[in-house]
């Protein structure tokens, strides 16, 4: 009969966990593509999924929305989760609210939790525990700073990356406190209680979170806690006299910092500032390095700003909503792609999947050597034009028109046809003021008029004090309007060699 309720029990759970993963589906259709349920707690449900556009692993907790405390109790942690940045607190990606199920995307922890990792009875090395418990003590004190006291610090509430680094996860119980107040729900695990907790005190909570540390640290060195007894009454009367024991192979150093943080007054227990600074997570001499507090760039990453293009993502909503942290999918694409770029990986996405716009490749800039121009339009010209023409280029038609009437032996040498491609656009230099004047001109071709050279000028006179280089006028006027630079253009006198062979002069200037 036991072996059949048994079955149907674990029937039941089977059904359960295809109907919210049903449901999961239907809640992030096309975004994630649930793998399993990986945890279970008293109000939630963590889900493994799979980020379709980068193929990333993510975690999904379930939060269900129900009706007075357990509601407040949902919003206050997914708002505390919204705040918090630091690189040894899981990573919020995403957050998806539906009327009654809240759906929280964070980062992957492929280590699991510490407690896997600390074998029984003997522990972790000395070295493996102070690297491992100062990630946990910043992130701990990175809360506090932050008015916040997480209330159920613990083995099973601390995860490992796949590199090994420890942290603090779920947020469930932690709330904001201000200095010198006095909480009074009473939360937490029992094996991690501080005395007060037992007393039914109100408690002040970073001393709560400082005992709950001790409780920890004691863990990791030994492989158990240290206050178990065969009932609660007997695991409390140990925490209330602060009776453990310590292996006599721990140094000094560890002993000393126990003993500090599992101080029966909570006023003389240390603050996490005091813990990073003691001597036994300093390495030589030196203070235990803090890591920075902002995970959040500050600036644009155009590598995966450029990735988010290809994948239909607009370039100011996906920033806007990175800068503003307003925890949606294009937040929670842009993150992954960058902890794939961290780790080495490189912006991998997947350009196929269904559904979403693809934006092909960059057209190249450069002019191909055998571009066929259209028998209209030639690469100088504008698409649109929004003024009329100039005197100088109705002039510039003219002289065009006529050498495209000239037979080909009359064109001058390297031009064959007539279609005609400008150079590409480069950087005018400032001409300085010792420019030597133009000298004498010549006839344009083409045209009946010739412009006059000044007989009072040669070819190494100086403009008169007071007048404007042209080179200079010229290059100040560019910037102002295309009229105005067509305008210069055809007011500043620029030699021109004829087709012809220019006529001889002597040296009085009489041909």
């Amino acid at each position: 009969m036991s072996r059949e309720s048994s079955e149907r029990s674990v029937v039941r759970r089977v059904r359960r966990d295809l109907a919210a993963s049903s449901s999961l589906e239907e809640a992030l259709t096309g975004r994630y593509e649930p793998l399993g349920v990986v945890g279970q707690g008293s109000f939630a449900k963590v889900f493994l999924a799979r980020h379709i556009l980068t193929g990333t692993k993510v975690a999904v907790k379930v939060l269900r929305k129900g009706a007075g405390a357990t509601l407040s109790w949902v919003l206050s942690e997914l708002d505390i989760l919204k705040g918090l940045e630091h690189p040894h607190v899981v990573q919020l990606l995403e957050i998806v609210e539906t009327p009654g199920t809240a759906y929280v995307v964070m980062e992957h922890m492929a280590g699991g939790q510490l407690g896997q990792h600390i074998p029984e009875v003997v522990g972790l090395w000395e070295d493996e525990a102070r690297v491992l418990f100062g990630q946990v003590a910043s992130a701990v004190g990175y809360c506090h700073a932050q008015g916040i006291a997480h209330r159920d610090v613990k083995a099973e509430n601390v995860l490992l990356d796949a590199a090994g680094r420890a942290k603090l996860c779920d947020f469930g119980l932690a709330c904001r406190f201000r200095a010198g107040e006095k909480l009074g729900l009473l939360c937490g695990t029992v094996a991690y209680w501080a005395p007060e907790l037992h007393r039914r005190e109100p408690y002040d909570g970073p001393a709560v979170d400082v005992w709950s540390l001790g409780v920890l640290l004691i863990l990791m060195l030994t492989g158990s806690v240290p206050f178990t007894g065969a009932s609660y009454e007997q695991a409390k009367e140990q925490v209330l006299q602060a009776r453990y024991h310590l292996p006599f192979h721990l140094s000094d150093e560890a002993q000393s910092l126990v003993s500090w943080m599992l101080t029966l007054e909570p006023a003389h227990r240390p603050t996490l500032q005091q813990i990073l600074g003691h001597p036994w997570l300093s390495q030589d001499g030196e203070r235990c390095p803090s890591p920075p507090a902002e995970l959040l760039p500050k600036r644009a990453d155009t590598s995966i700003l450029l990735a988010m293009l290809d994948l239909g993502y607009g370039l100011q909503e996906t920033w806007v909503s990175v800068a503003t942290r307003q925890f949606n999918q294009a937040m929670a694409t842009y993150l992954l792609l960058g902890h794939q770029k961290t780790r080495g990986v490189g912006c991998q996405v997947r350009l196929q999947m269904p559904g979403w716009p693809q934006v092909g490749p960059c057209p190249s800039l450069c002019i191909p050597s055998n571009l066929t121009l259209g028998p209209r339009w030639g690469v100088s010209r504008p698409a649109m034009r929004s003024w009329p023409l100039s005197a100088c280029e109705q002039q510039q038609q003219q002289q065009q028109q006529q050498q495209q009437q000239q037979p080909e032996e009359l064109k001058p040498s390297g031009q064959v046809g007539s279609r005609r491609a400008s150079l590409p656009a480069i950087m005018l230099c400032s001409l300085s003021a010792s420019v030597p004047a133009p000298g004498p001109t010549a006839p344009l071709p083409g045209s009946s008029q010739a412009l006059a050279p000044d007989p009072s000028s040669s070819s190494t006179a100086q403009p008169p004090a007071g007048s404007r280089t042209p080179g200079l006028t010229l290059v100040r006027r560019m910037a102002t309007c295309p009229q105005d630079w067509l305008r210069t253009l055809q007011q500043t006198p620029a030699p021109r060699d004829p087709p012809g062979p220019a006529p001889t002069r002597d040296a009085h200037g009489a041909k």
